[in-house]
């Protein structure tokens, strides 16, 4: 089915079809830290064969080819979106065959990048951060665990170790519970059973994070309960834990 691309800070995204959210809350798909940007500011609306963008009430507005829009407008080829001070611009429609399962969740964000989006992500993430590009490896992140969210892999998958790595990481460098929320948030869309090792990096990013926003954390208290009432092998020790950490960083 066609998808829309859309350049974003040098780089080329592939959006499939369904409603995408923008602002500066963690939930949203493409999350911009601008003073001048709602906390849900604009949405893009994907259909199979146009696309719209709207503005949300946002105070700022958002602009398409520099006149302030209200409500819907249909997007084309070489428009330009501004948002805040990001400005997005229109590439139109990818019309070659999506690859199926967990071949569409391994593409690059950028053309002319050989390499597959999971094995690729954390070593875009890793050197953002170490060159203090806290916005590119936010967006980075962002993109796989949105891209994650809207597909079924199990917790091995290669997306979904860098992705979970990836949230990790950020948290630990920004200190931002947020990146945790996403991280439980995405742990319950997919009924994950959190693994040792990740259990035992996120407790060690937690200890400069004084609290968590959201409810992903306490949601996902009850998906274990429920997972091992349906069956699957929780162990205690997790279960333990978890409603430990619900009980000292739970946001509300």
């Amino acid at each position: 089915m066609p998808r829309f691309r859309f350049k974003i800070g040098g780089k080329t995204v592939l959006l499939p079809e369904g409603q995408h959210d923008v602002g500066r809350m963690a939930g949203c798909w493409l999350v911009l830290d601008d003073d001048l940007v709602s906390r849900t500011h604009a949405r893009f609306h994907v259909g199979r064969d146009e696309t719209e963008v709207e503005d949300l009430g946002s105070r700022n507005g958002t602009f398409l080819n520099g006149e302030r829009i209200q409500g819907r407008r249909t997007l084309k080829d070489g428009d330009r979106v501004r948002i805040g001070r990001e400005l997005i611009a229109v590439l139109g429609m990818d019309t070659s065959q999506a690859a199926e399962g967990d071949e569409d969740l391994r593409r690059t964000l950028a053309p002319g990048e050989d390499t597959r989006f999971p094995s690729l992500i954390g070593q875009l993430v890793d050197k953002a951060l170490k060159a203090g590009k806290i916005k590119d490896a936010e967006r980075y992140a962002a993109a796989l665990s949105s891209q994650l969210a809207t597909a079924r892999v199990p917790v091995n998958h290669p997306a979904a170790e860098a992705c979970i790595r990836c949230l990790i990481q950020l948290a630990d460098r920004t200190s931002s519970g947020v990146w945790i929320d996403r991280l439980f948030k995405l742990h319950n869309v997919q009924g994950w059973v959190m693994d040792p090792t990740t259990l035992e990096s996120l407790r060690s990013a937690l200890d400069r994070i004084p609290r968590v926003p959201g409810r992903g954390l306490q949601e996902y208290e009850q998906t274990l309960k429920q997972l091992a009432r349906d069956g699957t092998a929780v162990s205690p020790e997790l279960l333990r834990t978890i409603a430990e950490l619900a009980d000292a960083y739970g946001g509300g």
